[in-house]
């Protein structure tokens, strides 16, 4: 089966220019590519050894992984229309970066994210990401220092440990009802067929757009708010770096023709946070 660099690089659909640096990047050292490709993952702590390479080098190091990682994926029954929606987060990220910095690449952290991948652990299914995952607590009992806090009620109902699918949503993602409700659909179907031994007991969701204090300021007509309210919320805090992140990119002023929400984060801080949501299955 297969699938060559040449034949993957124009499904990615990169950004104008993108492709043309990731193939001029390979072919100056096709060697040392294969070398860092096959050494990439190597590390302890997240500290992997593609993190020290250059950022283009990360992007055609990645690129020419997600190569070997497509017939891993058609070895789970992937289906390979899966396979390209899921790959398509490195040129997402790739886009992402380079808005950023003004340089083609990858940042460290979207090495450290693409684990994921290349442990054929992550998942596209129409709008939104999912992950088999277990059920994790961030609370004192987990982390060793306050956090969050869950009920003893929520934590017998779902046990730690538990088989769950966690939910992520990349930036930029269209969080329109029916495309959110049929994603979750598809995400149920993909997984019963994946594991009918092991059935999931919850979609979960850790993210700033959960946060009570600030889906509540939501118009209903929000799609944030109409995504958010599809989950029960089990936990949040007010630890808001993940919104700033996703709304600034760590920035805290108002960039040209700021959105409304970027306005009502400016102005009222104190209604971003960050929470845990489930959607129960059994």
């Amino acid at each position: 089966m297969g699938m060559t660099l040449e034949s993957l690089l124009p499904k990615l659909e990169f950004a104008h220019g993108m492709e043309d640096a990731v193939r001029g990047e390979i072919s100056r050292s096709p060697e040392r590519i294969r070398r860092l490709a096959a050494e990439a993952y190597r590390g302890e702590d997240f500290d992997f050894h593609l993190c020290g390479s250059e950022p283009l080098t990360r992007l055609a190091v990645i690129t020419c992984l997600l190569t070997e990682k497509y017939d891993a994926y058609r070895e789970k029954g992937t289906p390979g229309d899966v396979i390209i929606e899921t790959f398509k987060d490195v040129s997402l990220r790739a886009g992402l970066y380079r808005e950023k910095t003004g340089e083609a690449g990858l940042s460290k952290d979207d090495v450290i994210w693409f684990r994921h991948i290349m442990n054929i652990n992550i998942f596209k299914l129409g709008t939104l990401q999912f992950q088999p995952f277990e059920m994790i607590y961030l609370d004192e009992e987990t982390l060793g220092e306050p956090y969050m806090s869950f009920t003893q009620e929520q934590k017998e109902r779902i046990p730690a440990g538990s088989p769950v699918i966690n939910c992520h949503i990349q930036r930029g993602t269209d969080l329109d009802a029916g495309m959110t409700a049929r994603s979750l659909e598809e995400a149920g179907r993909f997984f019963k067929e994946c594991a009918p031994a092991n059935p999931f007991r919850a979609f979960l969701c850790y993210s700033w757009l959960l946060y009570p204090p600030m889906v509540t300021h939501l118009p209903p007509d929000s799609r944030i708010r109409q995504f958010a309210e599809r989950f029960t919320v089990i936990g949040c805090c007010a630890d808001s770096g993940q919104a700033f992140e996703n709304l600034f990119d760590g920035r805290k002023e108002l960039p040209a023709g700021g959105t409304s929400l970027q306005k009502m984060a400016l102005e009222h801080p104190e209604w971003l946070g960050f929470a845990c949501g489930v959607i129960e299955l059994l």
